[in-house]
């Protein structure tokens, strides 16, 4: 198929770009324009070529009788002047003769059209010169693809007789020279300008509709954006057109500077193979593969050196030994591209594979003449319009396709718009019930969540006040319901050890129905420990143990869940007398309210979340006593994620501050709905919200001594100091009867401590520290004298007591170790020493 488009294009755009003159001699006739092309079947066609260097004087005096005292060989014109292209290499200065015969018609102005001359050339006719061209000793290229034409002065024709045409011609190139491209014709002036001009205008009138075509697909792009194809095939017509309008013979009537215009002309064509690749990859919504980018970084790298560099030798011999090469590889991945869609049956693939398969010919056609291999006009220009038609094809057939569609949905509009309404209905009535049944799973979990959420004290001394706001709210049949992932719990349990009230505020992890699942499980095993709270077995456990039981159950529970369910909380309980034990998951930490001061009573992090693997390494009871009117607030964290607004424009972000709550607590007094109005005021909540609050308020103040007493008391730790535990004991205990004071007993503890009376030591150890449970040394020397008393297993729970709620009592863990090794307690003993070791290796 190939072959057959080759013939038609050359035969066709021979005649386009030239009137053939049938005349083989060199002798002029009626025909007004005579052609000096060299002729293969008539050898007196032939021009002679010398490579002797000729003075002024010498062609001043040529003849026909002396012409052939000089060396000359016949060559063809136009066309190559050697065969062996090492023949160029000192890039020779030649001089071409030919001889003409004019007829006497001395009324007409002849003119030479003498076609492209590589580089700079003087010609002279009957041994004058009748024109030149470039800088003869310059060592820029000069006008290497300008086509001369010189005119004739009429005083110097020999009419009826032989005469001589000589040029001198001076190359740039080492590979080339001579008058290598168009033709050699003589003629009358007007005759040659009006064909001359002809052609040009024509070429540029093509080049019009080119720039059309690139700014129509240019406002394309402009209006819609993601066509990129558009684009990049605008970037190639408007590339296109600069190129060939550097080919031109027309740009030098613009007087611009011959090297910056080559040099433009090397950089320009540079982007015609990828642009065209580019537009093709984007048309038919191909991905950019690895060969590409590695070809355009080699277009690239030599458009950059092209830009930097003015060698134009260096340019021709890149561009055709380097850059031409790596066009082949562009041909090759724009041909998979079609054939691709091809296989597709895609219409379009069809039109462009046609027209860009043309295009590819005359591609070939032109390189080849540009390198010598023959003599025949540049027809690039002229094919590109074919594969313009072919584009032109595939847009109406887009257009017919886009008004068939409009037409049709304008007889169909009523039709379509109700079955789509039909369908947008059956959508929605689709999405309400959805949204039913979701908003009914809300509605039953948050009256699971209800009974699990009691707030339930009966402790006089401790008053509790709680606020729960989720984030996400609905409406189940008329009634409003929220839910989310935050819970408060409050709760009584009476163990031998006095009254606690047990608290729990969680946010578990997740928005809506995931947090609120969270919830439910923390509320149902918490609400399951107190339950249990009324055996004998965890009456008799110390508050401690028991926290640290409710903690080990939530644990277990949460950790099954492989980390899809975790929840901060923090767990605790308050006696009456104010005193907290509790313990931090990765909670917000906790403020405490006195004196109109709010400030956090932790620093750090203890914890992991609930749920989290190996957390009990982690595990630790925090003490703290209230003192009368103290109020502790424990929160979720939504009160720090807040939305704040940062300026006029509305502009928010999330609240990074996270002392900001303390001021909220400050300036509302901590009252918590106060508390919560100053939050909304500083912004946006952004997450489930929820706050505990618990307030110490004693019935009774505490004890106060009267002076004989405290003065008694010191004389007697006087006496105990310097070893007088009788007398001092003796001395101590009409003062215990009298006023049950904690320091009394702690003293009575340890003076029976220190005369080894193991029982009383115990009883008033175990009453000290009831009375003052803050003090670490009460619950170790208790455990020191039930050891000392045999009371082993009543020792071990004191030791571990002391042990959870600090590590590093060094004493204690030791005879927690002793304890267990004498109780052949092995699991117990490697659980604490987990502990023991995670401590130390954190400290």
């Amino acid at each position: 198929m190939i072959k057959p488009i080759l013939i038609f294009l050359v035969f066709s755009f021979s005649l386009l770009h030239s009137q053939t003159v049938s005349v083989s001699t060199t002798k002029t006739d009626s025909d007004p324009l005579v052609s000096l092309d060299s002729n293969s079947k008539d050898p007196n066609s032939f021009w002679f070529m010398t490579e002797e260097d000729l003075n002024e004087s010498t062609i001043e005096t040529l003849s026909e009788s002396n012409f052939w005292n000089r060396t000359w060989k016949r060559v063809p014109i136009p066309g190559s002047l050697y065969k062996n292209k090492a023949d160029y290499a000192k890039k020779k200065t030649v001089f071409l003769a030919k001889w003409i015969e004019f007829p006497e018609e001395k009324n007409i102005q002849f003119s030479f059209r003498l076609g492209v001359i590589n580089d700079r050339d003087r010609t002279y006719f009957n041994g004058e010169k009748i024109g030149s061209t470039g800088e003869w000793n310059s060592s820029d290229p000069q006008a290497y693809d300008k086509l001369r034409i010189y005119d004739i002065p009429s005083h110097l024709i020999h009419y009826g007789k032989k005469n001589l045409l000589l040029i001198q011609v001076k190359p740039y190139f080492g590979n080339s020279g001579g008058i290598e491209q168009d033709e050699t014709i003589l003629g009358p002036s007007d005759k040659i300008y009006s064909r001359f001009y002809k052609d040009e205008f024509i070429k540029l009138l093509f080049l019009t509709i080119y720039s059309t075509v690139g700014g129509y697909f240019l406002f394309l792009f402009i209006r819609r954006r993601k066509d990129r194809e558009n684009l990049f095939f605008a970037l190639f017509s408007f590339s296109f057109v600069i190129y060939n309008f550097l080919r031109n013979q027309l740009k030098y009537e613009f007087g611009f500077p011959f090297l910056e215009m080559k040099k433009m002309e090397y950089m320009v064509i540079l982007l015609l193979i990828p642009f065209m690749y580019h537009f093709l990859r984007t048309l038919f919504e191909e991905r950019s593969n690895f060969w590409g980018k590695i070809l355009d970084g080699i277009q690239l790298s030599f458009f950059l050196y092209f830009a930097f560099t003015h060698n134009i030798e260096s340019f021709s011999f890149l561009l055709t030994n380097f850059v031409q090469p790596t066009w082949i590889a562009y041909v090759v991945l724009i041909f998979i591209i079609l054939y691709r869609n091809l296989k597709k049956k895609e219409r379009s693939a069809i039109y462009i594979t046609i027209g860009l398969t043309i295009v590819l010919i005359a591609a070939i056609i032109d390189t080849a003449t540009n390198r010598n291999y023959w003599v025949f006009p540049r027809i690039m220009g002229y094919t590109f319009l074919v594969f313009n038609i072919s584009l032109a094809i595939i847009l109406a057939n887009s257009f017919v396709k886009l008004n068939e569609e409009v037409e049709d949905l304008n007889k169909n509009l009523e039709r379509k718009v109700e079955e789509r309404t039909d369908a947008l209905n059956e959508s929605l009535l689709q999405l309400q019930i959805l949204k039913e049944k979701q908003d009914g799973d809300y509605f039953l979990t948050s009256l699971l969540i209800q009974p699990l959420a009691r707030i339930e004290n009966q402790i006089p001394e401790i008053k509790i006040d709680t606020f729960v706001d989720q984030k996400k709210k609905f409406q189940f049949r008329g009634k409003d319901g929220e839910i989310g992932g935050d819970i408060c719990i409050v709760g009584t349990i009476h163990l031998d050890s006095g009254s606690y009230t047990v608290f729990a505020n969680g946010d578990a992890m997740g928005k809506s129905i995931q947090g609120a699942g969270g919830a439910l499980v923390l509320g149902v095993v918490f609400q399951a420990v107190l339950s249990r709270a009324k055996s004998s077995y965890t009456k008799s456990r110390p508050p401690e143990l028991w926290l640290k039981d409710l903690y080990v159950e939530l644990q277990s529970v949460f950790v099954s869940f492989d980390g899809y369910m975790l929840s901060s909380v923090v767990l605790g309980m308050v006696s009456k007398n104010g005193f907290v034990y509790y313990i931090n998951a990765e909670h917000p930490w906790s403020i405490l309210y006195r004196d109109g001061v709010a400030s956090f009573i932790e620093t750090e992090l203890s914890m992991r979340k609930l749920g989290f693997p190996k957390n009990d390494h982690y595990f630790q009871i925090k003490t703290f006593p209230l003192e009368a009117g103290d109020s502790l607030l424990i929160g979720s964290d939504g009160r720090d994620d807040i939305g704040l607004i940062l300026d006029d424009s509305n502009n928010r972000s999330i609240n990074e501050d996270e002392t900001l709550i303390l001021r909220f607590v400050e300036r509302a007094e901590a009252n918590l709905k106060n508390i919560v109005k100053e939050i909304e005021s500083s912004g946006e909540i952004t997450d489930d919200l929820s706050f505990l609050k618990i307030e110490y308020i004693p019935k009774e103040p505490r004890m106060s001594l009267p002076e004989f007493v405290r003065k008694e008391y010191i004389e007697i730790k006087t006496k105990s100091k310097q070893g007088k535990y009788t007398e001092a004991l003796d001395q101590l205990m009409p003062l215990l009867n009298q006023f049950s004071h904690p320091s009394f007993l702690a003293l009575a503890g340890k003076l029976n401590y220190q005369l080894k009376n193991w029982n009383e030591a115990i009883e008033h150890l175990k009453l000290a520290s009831k009375e003052n449970p803050m003090q670490e040394d009460y619950l170790y020397m208790t455990a020191r004298a039930l050891y000392k008393n045999g009371q082993i297993q009543e020792a071990v729970i004191w030791c571990e007591r002391l042990f959870l709620r600090n590590k590093l009592y060094k004493q204690n863990t030791k005879l927690l170790l002793t304890l267990l090794d004498k109780t052949k307690n092995i699991d117990k003993k490697e659980f604490y020493l987990e502990f023991f070791n995670h401590e130390q290796s954190i400290g």
